[in-house]
Formats: structure tokens, sequence, C-alpha cells
């Protein structure tokens, strides 16, 4: 087959047929498109001949599914878009509770509240701890550690002194 006229170095007609019949073999191919790609001449002439060709029709409708397809990826990039701006906004409101001058006011009060009550308890026991004991001053938590510590000494002294 005679792809290129020997007197003007030009792509035949027959040439453009084979290829848009692919019955050429690769490096036929090659060698027409490098032609194609420096030859201003051949190139009009095969655009005017594939212009020329009658459009290929699809053997099913292809405009359902498409819009489909397009509808569905219009969606993901809508749900995308609202996810980014709702944890935009979650990440807005985290660090506004976080650093807002109010809050480590709040904070400080009611750290401020569960100690007065600590220490209203810790009134109440040493209250209690009084009354109960005779007119001796109350234990502190120092010396209630204390006499534990010596009662378990004492215990363990007498069961020694069992056992031997």
């Amino acid at each position: 087959m005679i792809l290129f006229d020997d007197n003007t170095g030009h792509i035949t007609d027959l040439g453009f047929v084979a290829l848009e019949n692919e019955q050429l073999s690769l490096d036929q191919r090659l060698e027409i498109a490098e032609h194609l790609s420096f030859c201003e001449d051949c190139r009009c002439r095969y655009l005017a001949f594939v212009e020329s060709r009658p459009l290929l029709t699809p053997t099913r409708p292809v405009t359902g599914p498409v819009m489909h397809r397009i509808r569905t990826r219009g969606r993901v990039i809508l749900l995308r878009r609202a996810l980014r701006a709702g944890l935009a906004a979650c990440l807005l409101l985290a660090l506004l509770s976080v650093f807002h001058p109010s809050a480590g006011i709040s904070r400080s009060g009611d750290r401020l509240q569960s100690e007065l009550a600590r220490n209203a308890s810790a009134a109440q026991q040493l209250a209690t701890v009084a009354k109960a004991g005779d007119d001796a001053e109350p234990m502190t938590l120092n010396m209630r550690i204390s006499n534990a510590i010596d009662q378990l000494i004492a215990t363990l002294n007498q069961k020694g002194e069992t056992k031997q």
C-alpha cells in the first residue's frame, strides 16, 4: 500500500483511508503521525477527510447514564463541601469555648466552690472529732495517720509475741 506520494512526499488519500480503518502497522502509523506533525498541507487534507466522514452514533442512548453520573458527582461534591464547612464550624466552636474569656472564669469559680466545699467538710470533720474526744485539741490528719501507724505496729508486735 502506498502511503506517500513519490512526487510530492505528501500522504495519499489511500493512506488516510488506511489510517482511519486501522489497517496500518505501528511503524506506518508513527510515520504518518510524524509527517502530520510538521506538514500543514497534509494536516488540512486530513482534517477535511475526517470532517467529511459520517459521525458515529452510539448503539444505545447515553444521555441518561451520563446525566446520572453528573448528578451523582454533583451531590458528592456538595456533600464534601458541606462536611468541610461543618467540621470548620465545630472546630471554631470548640476553640471559642476553650479560649473564650468567660470560660476560664466559670472554671475558676467551679474550682473555688469545690475547694470551699472541701474546706467546709474538713472543718465539720474536725468539729466532730473534737466533740467525740475529751477536751484535748482536735486531731489533725497527720496525728490521725501517726496514731493509725502506732496501732498497726502494736498489733504486729502482739501477733509476733504470740507466735513465739
